[in-house]
């Protein structure tokens, strides 16, 4: 008699933010998984090319009752959380980091209890650190208003975390790669190159080439991600804890442009302010032997 072979369900992987630079990147490699189905949750319909290869539910992070109808649809077994706002007032940012995540959390275990649940911060959290490596108990010292809300978000995590949700976190440096805007300074930087390639402008116009940032490659990122997510025994290898994702490496401003300057034969111009603003975070280098114990991932691009 032939044994019967039990198929083991896929496990459904919600990712918040999935319209997004790192949401993007994450449905393509979950797309790219054996025995996952990857569902993105944005906050407007995408448009209809994008949505071809993957299920899309669409929900206010804001609205409780919206998000939790969202989650009901997706069921999710993992939820992979990289919606967020980079750029705004304090309240704007308490509101889509915070509040935003409280709700996810709150509407996620309603659903399902057991559901595993990585929660991307930033190493905005650290602020000016001294110019070693930054492992994760370094105390937080946000200096931006972004920083202090992801510092604020990670509590809410620890307050889910003690009543026993499997909740991880973590927290990249600098991202870079295919598609970055220009909010970030090394997509800054490349949209200007474009505009001056393309004759529309004449110079890189940047407020400092001093500060000093460890940048790793969104598509190791999503990895780092996926690694973490896919520990077969989370609970206890990933749940209740922290893990930076960086190079690190710290370089210069001025290095990036260097290096681009290389791979285009060309020398651009820099437009800097007259007078020199405070650099606040003067150099960031992560540490990242957790992650590299945890999951035994190496990066790829980086």
């Amino acid at each position: 008699m032939r044994a019967v072979q039990r198929q083991v369900p896929a496990m459904r992987v919600l990712v918040t933010g999935a319209g997004g630079f790192s949401g993007t990147g994450m449905m393509e490699l979950l797309s790219a998984q054996q025995g996952v189905v990857p569902v993105g949750l944005v906050h407007r319909p995408l448009p209809a090319t994008a949505q071809k290869k993957d299920s899309f539910v669409v929900a206010d992070l804001l609205d409780p009752e919206q998000l939790s109808v969202a989650l009901l649809k997706a069921e999710p077994d993992a939820v992979i959380h990289c919606a967020g706002l980079t750029h705004g007032t304090a309240g704007d940012l308490d509101a889509a980091n915070v509040t935003g995540t409280k709700n996810l959390l709150h509407a996620t275990h309603s659903v399902n209890p057991d559901c595993r649940v990585l929660v991307v911060s930033s190493s905005a959290v650290y602020g000016y650190a001294g110019d070693q490596p930054i492992p994760e108990d370094t105390p937080l010292n946000p200096v931006s208003e972004y920083g202090k809300s992801k510092v604020a978000q990670e509590e809410v995590c620890r307050q889910f975390s003690d009543t026993g949700a499997d909740i991880a976190i973590a927290r990249p440096f600098n991202l870079a790669g295919p598609l970055q805007s220009g909010a970030f300074v090394c997509g800054r930087i490349v949209d200007q190159v474009i505009r001056i390639e393309q004759k529309k402008s004449t110079v890189i116009e940047l407020r400092e080439i001093l500060s000093s940032r460890d940048i790793i490659d969104v598509r190791d990122v999503v990895r780092g991600y996926l690694a973490l997510m896919s520990c077969p025994d989370f609970s206890s290898d990933c749940s209740g804890k922290v893990f930076n994702l960086g190079s690190g490496n710290a370089y210069p401003v001025s290095t990036i442009i260097a290096l681009i300057e290389e791979i285009t034969g060309s020398i651009y111009k820099l437009q800097l302010p007259e007078t020199h603003p405070a650099i606040a975070v003067l150099t960031q280098r992560s540490e990242n032997s957790p992650i590299t114990a945890t999951t035994g991932g190496r990066r790829e691009v980086s």
